[in-house]
């Protein structure tokens, strides 16, 4: 954006400053958790089975990590989150050390109206916001040119702010102050992202969602169906604008095809969320060892299948052999998991009429048809939402 000033109201009484305007928006990367996933399936797997399914290159490396190969249980691995909302008191510069700036001539009336954030700066209670006669007697020791110069004594009140992107900045702004023929009826992926951290940012939902619910369903057809970047933004983008049909999707799809955890996420979701998506993803990883271990112990002795004792042997060797050949106890996602063991084959010209899948489909079909998404009404009371739920 080449021009520096924009008067979104000629005759407003508020300056807002964007400083170090940027345009790149962090979302997600992957985090390596594979030794802290495997050393937490060796776990499971020393519990449950003991060393009777370990590899060769599994026992050699049995003592690897004592510390945690005693611990008493198994923790789960808690995602990482690094907001990408700017703090307050950083200052960037550009390259010469000049301060990057654009300015907005706005209207406080309009501000305080659309977002609860902006009327706390406009009361003078946040460290963006200072009057602008008031902007000398600040105590900063530092001298700086008013920030209203080139515009009228109209101004009453300086805002700044840092670090958005100037062009939805701008959009969001035109939002605020009713320039609708001003803004586009439909954006890409990364605008909507953007424009959903500002508006989670300010909290003005309420007067972006009729513009913002257009663009969500134009993009939304096409929801991923696995995790990756995109599953975050409509993560974060269907939590700020309360669509509870797509953050249930998105949550079950990185709950069921997450590897190694969540990641690192950039975009200020609730640590719970996150947490929790973990907890459940663990939960059924859990359970489908513990159905395996129990297992294992039946055909030990004889307690299913046709109760014939060579079929049982049989079985518990197919077993094992699948399990190790499959590399169950290595980094995979739930869904990979639940195919893996559905996948395991049953023996060849096999005289009885028991089969391996007949023990794994009735305990594993439950357990992954309640791997489901998070609701969203469970983490936004109807009191606090600040408008329907239109998905």
């Amino acid at each position: 954006m080449e021009r520096s000033r924009f008067e979104l109201d000629p005759e407003g009484d508020t300056i807002l400053v964007l400083r170090h305007p940027k345009t790149e928006q962090p979302v997600w990367e992957p985090k390596d958790e594979r030794g802290k996933q495997e050393r937490r399936n060796h776990l499971f797997r020393q519990r449950l089975f003991g060393s009777i399914v370990m590899s060769d290159s599994d026992i050699e490396s049995e003592h690897f990590d004592d510390e945690n190969t005693h611990a008493p249980s198994p923790e789960p691995i808690a995602p990482k989150i690094e907001s990408s909302v700017p703090r307050d008191s950083e200052e960037a510069h550009d390259d010469n050390g000049e301060l990057e700036e654009i300015h907005f001539r706005l209207s406080s009336r309009h501000l305080a109206l659309a977002s609860p954030v902006f009327k706390k700066m406009l009361n003078g209670s946040w460290k963006e916001s200072a009057r602008a006669l008031d902007r000398s007697k600040n105590g900063s020791g530092k001298a700086r040119a008013p920030l209203q110069l080139g515009f009228d004594s109209q101004v009453r009140f300086e805002l700044t702010a840092q670090d958005w992107d100037d062009e939805v900045f701008l959009i969001l702004m035109n939002i605020i102050h009713g320039r609708n023929a001003l803004v586009p009826l439909s954006s890409d992926l990364t605008t909507l992202v953007k424009m959903s951290v500002l508006v989670d940012y300010y909290q003005c939902q309420e007067v972006t969602q009729v513009i913002v619910g257009l663009w969500i369903d134009r993009l939304s057809d096409k929801l991923p169906r696995s995790y990756h970047p995109e599953c975050v933004i409509w993560m974060f983008v269907s939590w700020v604008f309360s669509r509870g049909k797509i953050f249930e999707k998105m949550t079950k799809v990185a709950i069921r095809t997450s590897v190694g955890g969540l990641g690192i996420i950039h975009l200020p979701l609730p640590p719970m969320l996150l947490t929790f998506m973990e907890q459940k993803r663990d939960q059924f990883v859990d359970k489908i060892f513990k159905m395996l271990g129990d297992l294992v112990k039946d055909l030990c002795q004889n307690r299913c299948g046709c109760r014939i004792k060579k079929c049982s042997n049989l079985l518990l060797g197919a077993l094992m052999s699948g399990i190790n050949r499959i590399e169950l106890f290595q980094e995979y996602s739930a869904e990979e998991v639940r195919n893996k063991l559905l996948s395991l084959a049953d023996l060849d010209h096999y005289p009885y009429p028991c089969t391996l899948r007949q023990f794994f489909e009735p305990a594993i079909q439950p357990l992954w048809e309640a791997l489901g998404g998070l609701k969203l009404e469970e983490y936004k009371g109807a009191q606090k939402r600040k408008f329907a739920d239109v998905s």
